[in-house]
């Protein structure tokens, strides 16, 4: 590719969505990295899979995007224009701006493109409307089929639920359909008896989790898994469709219709879609026990307290929770934490008196304040100092790794090498190349990420807290304001040793 421009460092961008096949991916990647040998591109990869059309669902594009911005490469490869995005002009604007503003190339295989080159930039735009339109027909049908299908009675709905298996299991078949993995059978069975029993989902998901066994993926089993399974209508031989309309990604586009659950008379019921696991009457009964369990007295509701969803328990990692003493209403407590691990074991951190706790959260925001100008100042040099000798060890290591490939290119030209030899040994630095590139680039991203809040702010912030605690009484506005400056509290006690750790906004 024989090019004006002055082209060193580019970034390589591969996409498969889940309808391709399983080697397109790796197919793509072949085409790049031949593309940037041919023309000596030292590159770093960033590749995904995903369907969604929106950046900000797909995490690699996200970080290629922030990249482009900061500057950091010479052009971006892929192997269609199409691959960076078929989103709304929204996300295309977003794209071209990134581009245009570091001056940033898009090669393909078949062409350069420059967005700040006036018949370029149109052309793009040319790419772009077209994929957006086949993109949304592509959609369109697939939503339709799913609709359909779920009519008919075929399963549309991704991975079956336990205990089946899609289409085959064995010697048994069912078109488009569910069939019962026998041995998962045996576990669901005992499942439903244990329900019926009375035991909570919880406890069900403890049993099963101490006994080995796991979940479809491999996963331990939890109360609120064994509760949705135990809720689900499918192993009443059911395919239910048509449950609910929109969105209910927290990402969702600004467009996207928000997340509605339909009524039970709007859904698609298909009956005797496949074979049932457990009967109506124990799914009736098992609805009423985790109903009747789910119904609190107004005592046991959630109430805010000064510390509500701010305080860790440093050992398992859950929320403290607060009530009031049971000998004295008028007093606070935050409860030890006695949750259960996956196989029943507690946790087993202590509580103490909300005030006595209070009096510490106070003493340590204070110690912070009198000690944060000399702190912040150290770790801002500390941390920018590290960040930067990695990065000059890491580019020491990649001219090292350089060296080593042209010594192998070298001996390969002087007949040292076979050429499998010579190509075994220059993928293993190229390797090496590209995975130091890579950790440059996230190191230098570290590095331009570093904490750029001014000690007089932060010391404003807490001064502000501390004119305004005492003169704050309901615990709903106590909690606002140690949220301020709070991000969240850990907290571990065993016996009398007592460890406290802020972490700040």
């Amino acid at each position: 590719m024989e090019t004006a421009y002055d082209i060193k460092f580019v970034a390589v961008y591969l996409r498969k969505s889940r309808a391709e096949q399983e080697n397109e991916l790796e197919k793509h990647r072949t085409i790049l990295t031949d593309l940037c040998n041919r023309n000596n591109f030292k590159y770093v990869e960033y590749a995904e899979i995903g369907t969604s059309d929106s950046i900000d669902m797909r995490p690699k594009m996200t970080q290629l995007l922030k990249d482009v911005d900061s500057g950091l490469y010479d052009a971006v490869c892929v192997v269609d224009y199409d691959r960076l995005g078929r989103g709304d002009l929204g996300e295309q604007d977003r794209i071209k701006k990134a581009f245009q503003k570091s001056s940033t190339l898009i090669i393909t295989p078949e062409k350069i493109y420059d967005l700040n080159n006036d018949l370029d930039d149109t052309y793009a735009d040319f790419k772009g409307l077209f994929a957006r339109q086949e993109y949304k027909m592509i959609t369109k049908r697939l939503r339709q089929g799913k609709k359909i299908g779920a009519r008919r009675g075929d399963w549309t709905n991704g991975t079956p639920s336990f205990p089946y298996e899609y289409e085959r299991y064995e010697g048994k078949y069912n078109q488009k359909g569910l069939v019962v993995n026998d041995e998962l059978y045996k576990v669901y069975r005992e499942i439903i008896s244990m329900a019926i029993d009375g035991m909570s989902p919880n406890k069900i998901s403890i049993t099963l989790n101490q006994r080995g066994i796991t979940t479809k993926k491999g996963n331990n089993w939890s109360g609120a898994t064994i509760q949705r399974l135990l809720l689900d209508e499918t192993q009443l031989g059911k395919i239910i469709s048509n449950k609910s309309k929109g969105d209910g990604h927290k990402n969702r586009k600004p467009n996207a219709i928000k997340l509605r659950l339909l009524p039970r008379e709007e859904w698609i019921i298909v009956e005797n879609c496949h074979e049932a696991v457990k009967t109506q009457y124990e799914h009736d009964i098992i609805s009423k026990l985790i109903k009747s369990r789910n119904l609190n007295p107004n005592r046991a509701m959630p109430q805010t307290y000064s510390f509500s969803g701010i305080v860790r328990c440093g050992k398992c990692g859950r929320c403290m929770t607060f009530g009031k003493d049971l000998r004295n209403k008028y007093r606070l407590i935050m409860k030890s934490c006695v949750r259960q691990d996956h196989v029943g074991n507690k946790c087993k951190n202590g509580g103490i008196w909300v005030s006595e706790f209070e009096q510490m959260v106070l003493n340590e925001i204070q110690s912070f304040l009198d000690n944060y100008a000399i702190q912040e100042a150290e770790m801002s040099v500390v941390n920018s100092d590290l960040l930067n000798k990695v990065i000059n060890e890491k580019e020491v290591q990649k001219e090292k790794y350089i060296k080593a490939l042209d010594v192998v290119d070298d001996g390969y030209e002087l007949g040292d090498y076979s050429r499998d030899v010579w190509l075994n040994k220059k993928q293993k630095w190229n390797e090496k190349i590209r995975k130091v590139e890579s950790d440059i680039v996230e190191l230098k991203y570290q590095l331009n990420s570093i904490p750029k809040i001014s000690y007089e702010i932060r010391q404003q912030n807490i001064e502000k807290f501390f004119n305004n605690i005492e003169q704050v009484t309901t615990p709903k506005e106590r909690n606002d304001l140690y949220r301020t400056i709070i991000e969240r509290i850990i907290w571990i006690k065993d016996g009398d040793a007592i460890k406290i750790e802020i972490v700040y906004k």
